[in-house]
């Protein structure tokens, strides 16, 4: 009888506990998808801005909307106290999907940002990031996004695309912190811009730390990719020079690639080797090619192969130059190196190391009519 009574005690405690956590009906909050921050007009301010999906009633039926509020304050929490205020409904950030930071804020420094959101047990970790130029990232939650798409549904899939099966590398809020705090290599994250009032991908935005140092293009973008993570079906034009010395455009689909990494501290200054495996298939070209002559194939993989050795070279050592890492060449050291000294390694070493890139392209096949 002592033992049912107990269980009964036990029972009765844990619906007490039940019943006092905070719950939240979806159709009485609402769900941000986006948040954008910009740095506002006011010294000492910043500009947030949440996107969010909102219902209307129409007789029966509901029309899927999208609302847009924003607010600015000192801090980030303060600011959120503001947009609660101009909110017909609670706002809540566990369905966030993207954190958007204007140019100028992120040159000052995203670490309070990104602090505050991943101290929220709401917001994934993995949530993704993004830097848009020109101070915009506000305005770019409000753009007419074209066939009924919602900017909370069209912004970050975008980027999602774009990192799974085009140019630019992948990263997330945890990738960024991991890389922020780590003092072995530093962060990047997609810039995105507006252009013909339309989102898109522009570029890489690189950091210093915290701090948005600069940017590369698309180009760049897709050798960064190369470097720090494994390609799978992505789809790239080059363009090089034929056998007598005139541009020719070839396009490369189901791109695959894989590096291996290594480093060589026998000389004087530490020589970082990345050895590189392209393949893939050529679908489209400017000339009028025959791609079942062996030789062609060849010499068009060669010469592809020779320009991009050269251009992640030059990517690399201007890194190195400009004292950012977004590759991680410090990390590769340290890992075979017993004494690690991060003071060391950024004022003597790394403005010393050397870079070896062996790429090799194998066209895989050439379409399926050849």
């Amino acid at each position: 009888m002592g033992r049912v009574l107990r269980f009964s005690y036990l029972f009765l405690f844990l619906l007490i506990l039940t019943s006092c956590l905070e719950t939240s009906v979806v159709d009485e909050v609402s769900l941000i998808r986006v948040i954008a921050i910009d740095k506002s007009d006011q010294e000492e301010f910043v500009k947030i801005t949440v996107n969010f999906p909102t219902f209307v009633e129409q007789g029966e039926e509901s029309l899927l909307q999208q609302g847009t509020i924003s607010a600015e304050g000192q801090t980030t929490k303060g600011t959120n106290i503001l947009l609660n205020r101009r909110s017909q409904k609670p706002l809540k950030y566990g369905q966030a999907r993207i954190m958007l930071f204007g140019d100028e804020l992120a040159k000052q420094g995203v670490e309070p940002f990104l602090d505050s959101m991943y101290r929220d047990p709401s917001v994934g970790n993995r949530i993704l990031l993004g830097v848009v130029a020109g101070n915009q990232a506000g305005k770019m939650l409000e753009i007419e996004m074209g066939g009924g798409e919602l900017a909370g549904v069209f912004i970050p899939d975008l980027v999602q695309h774009n990192m799974d099966l085009n140019t630019i590398p992948m990263t997330n809020m945890h990738q960024f912190l991991f890389s922020m705090y780590n003092d072995g290599r530093d962060p990047f994250a997609p810039i995105l811009g507006i252009k013909e009032d339309h989102p898109r991908i522009v570029g890489t935005a690189l950091f210093s730390g915290q701090y948005y140092h600069s940017d590369i293009g698309l180009d760049e973008s897709f050798l960064l990719k190369t470097l720090t993570s494994v390609t799978r079906r992505a789809t790239k034009q080059f363009e090089i020079l034929d056998e007598e010395g005139n541009s020719v455009y070839i396009v490369i689909e189901k791109i695959n690639s894989n590096v291996k990494r290594n480093v060589d501290k026998t000389g004087e200054s530490p020589l970082f080797i990345f050895d590189i495996h392209i393949d893939g298939e050529i679908q489209d070209d400017s000339g009028q090619f025959n791609f079942e002559n062996t030789e062609i194939v060849e010499y068009y993989e060669k010469k592809i192969s020779e320009k991009l050795e050269a251009q992640i070279i030059d990517m690399l050592e201007r890194f190195r130059d400009q004292d950012i890492d977004p590759v991680g060449i410090g990390e590769l050291y340290r890992s075979k190196t017993r004494d690690w000294d991060a003071s060391l390694w950024r004022e003597t070493i790394y403005p010393s190391a050397r870079f070896d890139v062996r790429l090799n392209l194998d066209i895989v096949q050439s379409g399926v009519v050849e």
